[in-house]
């Protein structure tokens, strides 16, 4: 029998894969640039301004006059390697998000595919005959649609598996990440964390490059720390994908 799964995990996967391909390319370009740059000789600088125009003003025979906004940012030869990594972290961050949301996107195609084939799991979670996938959230709330889903099964490998990951617990940690490159710059409130030893142990464990101190971090990536959050992403995709599989009888295994 078809498995009705597989094919979210398979686009999942894709997009995750997209993300890793593109995000090693241009950590290998950016890199490569930088050590142009420390040779003695090598000339350095780049300066870019904000010059904008002004639609409900006056123009010159129709066509906009710009102004300067008074804000431009420089970078010097002995500031790029830092403005590089900087870069390329804020680029890694975003990276991260994106795979995030594809993981949503996931969960919420799996709910979406056992409503339609599950009547009775459609009736217990409180859909009616004019469902609309449209009625999916994201968040706590499609992570309560997979547990009813997944039943004891998902309970018990939460709590036994060869990584020692809690599955509700490091999805809030993946959200929050996500929630804070996404609306905040990639500054993390501390106590958006539950102030818990587990919590804190998997947080610094998932994201070893930031520790959580104080009231507020910046999220920071390298290449190595964005392979490693992907691969644990698509883990825990293949998990979710593995539990329904079985609940519902499915060939799961991956040949």
């Amino acid at each position: 029998m078809k498995n009705i799964y597989r094919k979210n995990l398979d686009l999942y996967f894709e997009t995750i894969t997209d993300f890793k391909h593109s995000a090693n390319r241009l950590n290998k370009v950016l890199l490569n640039d930088v050590e142009k740059y420390k040779t003695e000789s090598s000339v350095y600088s780049s300066m870019t301004a904000l010059v904008i125009g002004d639609w409900t003003g006056p123009t010159e025979n129709g066509w906009k006059l710009p102004f300067h906004t008074g804000i431009d940012k420089i970078t010097e030869k002995e500031n790029y390697p830092v403005e590089i990594n900087n870069l390329l972290s804020r680029e890694f961050c975003l990276a991260f998000s994106q795979c995030y949301e594809a993981l949503e996107k996931f969960l919420k195609d799996c709910v979406d595919s056992k409503i339609k084939n599950d009547a009775e799991y459609k009736k217990r979670i409180g859909f009616n005959e004019n469902y609309s996938r449209k009625e999916l959230k994201g968040g706590d709330n499609i992570y309560k649609l997979i547990k009813k889903a997944g039943g004891k099964r998902l309970i018990n490998y939460s709590k036994n598996n060869n990584n020692n990951f809690k599955f509700k617990e490091i999805f809030t940690i993946f959200s929050e990440v996500r929630h804070c490159v996404t609306h905040n710059k990639g500054f993390l409130e501390v106590s958006k964390i539950p102030n818990d030893k587990y919590y804190k142990n998997l947080f610094e464990f998932l994201f070893n490059k930031n520790k959580l101190e104080g009231k507020t971090i910046l999220i920071e990536f390298d290449i190595k720390l964005l392979n490693k959050s992907l691969i644990y992403l698509s883990e825990f995709g293949f998990q979710i994908y593995k539990i329904l599989s079985e609940e519902d009888n499915y060939e799961w295994e991956i040949k």
